[in-house]
């Protein structure tokens, strides 16, 4: 049995995360045990998330709790600024670590992981949860079967989001899955140009206009403040087209639901739908979580990790900042 250990229970600890736990321990009774939680502070709220999710006992110090427990596993879903400290240190322990997005608050804290990582030998997977969601898993089978293509597009939309940090702190989401398509549809990502235009709204939007290793071309479109929500990539090629669309709650519009859709030769191809509850399965965690156990019990290493991830961060930290990049 799979002994886990959590760090964090915060919102996103306790919309998706903690349920994915309690969903896994279901349906795959005798393979995990919800050992411990660690939280800093809110020892209340601490207590509720194990009564709500199964957890055992709640620790305030994450080395008494690795000491205590002796986990095979844990998952870290801290704020940005503390996960480059926790996930090292979980690291070091030699405890697999699965660790929210982004694996660290800029490059250089994600390269510190990616050589924790190296060094340690400890397995461990970013949450790039849309790497894992359904549609998403539909598309990239498709992609590889009917490649290779030769334009990709995406695009982030969003109706009132006036963070700062929008395209590095949520738009890498997008640019690290489009990392994930292009692989399997085009082929590695040689370099990107890109934009970053003041909007009326006062904040950034976002362009990237890629080139790939085989020669194909891209683009992807960040737009924080659009007036909709939308999450959409697409593949084309000669006579096909591969696009899927991330599931979202949108009020007041109707909830949208998750879509795969294939065409061949001109024709009405292949289309796929995912409900959108629970979300915690169709915005891809379940699946992220599903694929970290499954490599731990079979003894392989979780992919993405610290080290496949630093390309991510650093063209998401790029288009943030407006510059061009390449990569080696």
């Amino acid at each position: 049995m799979l002994r886990i250990v959590f760090v964090g229970a915060g919102y996103w600890s306790d919309a998706v995360h903690g349920p994915t736990l309690a969903h896994y321990a279901k349906e795959h009774p005798g393979e995990i045990e919800l050992a411990a939680l660690c939280v800093r502070r809110n020892v209340e709220r601490a207590e509720q998330f194990c009564r709500r999710f199964g957890f055992q006992r709640t620790y305030t110090s994450l080395d008494e709790m690795l000491d205590k427990e002796k986990p095979d596993a844990c998952w870290v879903v801290t704020p940005i600024t503390a996960t480059r400290e926790v996930v090292a240190q979980v690291l070091e322990r030699g405890v697999p670590v699965l660790f929210e997005k982004p694996p660290g608050a800029n490059l250089k804290e994600a390269a510190e992981l990616a050589e924790s990582s190296r060094r340690t030998g400890t397995p461990n997977m970013v949450g790039f949860n849309r790497r894992w969601a359904p549609c998403t898993r539909q598309a990239l089978e498709w992609a590889r079967e009917h490649g290779p293509f030769e334009y990709v597009y995406a695009r982030m939309l969003r109706p009132d989001r006036m963070d700062e940090e929008f395209a590095f702190g949520t738009g890498i989401h997008l640019l690290d899955c489009v990392r994930a398509l292009a692989e399997a549809a085009v082929g590695r990502m040689k370099s990107a140009r890109t934009a970053r235009v003041k909007s009326a709204s006062g904040v950034f939007n976002f362009h990237v206009d890629m080139v790939f290793e085989s020669g194909a071309k891209g683009r992807c479109d960040i737009l924080p403040t659009s007036g909709m929500l939308d999450e959409t990539y697409t593949a084309f090629g000669a006579k096909k087209a591969i696009s899927f669309t991330l599931p979202w709650k949108a009020h007041p519009r109707p909830d949208l639901d998750g879509r795969a859709e294939l065409c061949l030769e001109g024709e009405g191809g292949e289309v796929k739908t995912y409900p959108i509850e629970p979300q915690f399965i169709s915005s891809g965690f379940y699946g992220e979580a599903v694929e970290f156990i499954s490599a731990l019990k079979e003894g392989r290493r979780p992919s993405p990790s610290a080290e496949e991830a630093v390309d991510s961060v650093a063209l998401a930290e790029a288009v943030q900042e407006g510059r061009d990049i390449c990569f080696d």
